[in-house]
């Protein structure tokens, strides 16, 4: 893992963090807010064949998460495998 320079993510200054795969093949980069909590702003990945990029934010609030519609469940015994 190595330190980089500081980042704005949202108006926000985040330290950063590098930490690159033992292959080499891939790195993800971290943005840890750098003042407040240290929370976990942002995370980047970056790989040979995939790029993601996953944002944080309302830390400390209520996550509303409910299983789908029975309509929007897709019945994989239906495809005969």
């Amino acid at each position: 893992m190595t330190k980089g320079k500081p980042a704005e993510v949202d108006g926000a200054w985040a330290i950063v963090l590098k930490v690159t795969e033992a292959d080499d093949e891939g790195s993800f980069t971290f943005y840890i807010a750098a003042e407040g909590e240290p929370y976990i702003r942002k995370v980047v990945y970056e790989g040979p064949e995939y790029h993601s990029t996953t944002e944080f934010s309302a830390f400390d609030e209520p996550l509303n998460v409910r299983p789908p519609a029975a309509a929007d469940v897709l019945d994989m015994s239906v495809l005969g495998r």
